[in-house]
């Protein structure tokens, strides 16, 4: 398999190297648009920055929808080690992973590599699954649902986990959710066999245990008014299971699941001084 990517560097000798994924889905190596002006940031702070396609997506081979949270952290450390190996490269190398690649760099960093640090970015502290309840629920309470609709919602989600756990197939599952009366929330919709099967892959892995691994600094950062990810929860647990002289956690006020505010949406003020400092800390 070939995982393509790019590596940007400064004018000057980099202070350290940011290796950055993606987060869920088809992601390239700029994550949509989130990535550039990150990156941009970072370069012009003398660091440099590398990301990669993933599996299937651009340059890269492969299939993403074949690689869960553990898959991705062993292409995460692959990328790691070519950097280490480059010539010219002689910084020491940290990890960023943003939403869903949160979890990924999370769990690449418990596993004992030569990295510096690691940064999650809106990554959920808790479960995909305990993630994906909190979204529907956030959804149904936009949609301005009742209680009576938020409580039939969430117990739809949850009869949808449970069949996702016990192996029933995509094909039997919309024959089942109207033999119990149960009506998908809102936002969320069924594709195919390979993204069901990828989902069944995702939906127990639990950060925790590769939390309380790591050895290297974290840095949490958060949008308050992400209505993707359980905040609080997520901070509770990074809390709890980091050791407390390794983390640093941000919650910056209402930013969104890009950590953005405002229309035309922008970084919130004091997402790129916290990173980079970070970084610069964290090698120093």
């Amino acid at each position: 398999m070939l995982l393509a990517g790019t590596l940007w560097l400064p004018a000057r000798e980099p202070a350290a190297v940011v290796l950055m994924h993606p987060g869920s889905g088809p992601s390239d190596r700029d994550n949509d648009v989130f990535f550039p002006p990150i990156r941009e940031h970072l370069v012009g702070e003398g660091i440099a920055v590398c990301s990669f396609d993933k599996r299937g997506v651009g340059g890269s081979t492969g299939n993403w929808r074949e690689a869960a949270i553990e898959a991705q952290a062993g292409d995460a450390l692959a990328a790691v080690e070519a950097l280490l190996a480059a010539d010219g490269v002689d910084a020491p190398v940290g990890l960023f992973g943003h939403s869903q690649g949160g979890w990924v760099v999370l769990e690449a960093a418990s596993r004992g590599a030569d990295i510096a640090f690691v940064v999650t970015s809106s990554g959920p502290g808790v479960t995909p699954g305990e993630q994906e309840r909190y979204s529907a629920c956030t959804r149904l309470e936009r949609n301005g649902a009742s209680e009576a609709e938020l409580a039939d919602g969430l117990r739809s989600f949850d009869a949808l986990l449970e069949m996702l756990r016990d192996g029933i197939l995509l094909a039997d599952v919309g024959s089942r959710m109207d033999a119990a009366r149960l009506i998908l929330p809102p936002g969320f919709e069924l594709a195919d066999e390979a993204d069901w099967e990828l989902m069944r892959a995702l939906v127990d892995y639990d950060p925790r245990a590769a939390l309380e691994r790591i050895e290297v600094p974290v840095l949490a950062l958060l949008g308050a008014a992400d209505p993707i990810v359980p905040v609080d929860a997520s901070v509770a647990v990074y809390e709890a299971a980091v050791q407390p002289e390794l983390l640093e956690v941000l919650v910056l006020p209402g930013a969104d699941h890009r950590i953005q505010v405002g229309d035309p949406p922008r970084l919130a003020d004091g997402y790129l001084d916290a990173l980079t400092a970070f970084v610069r800390a964290a090698v120093a």
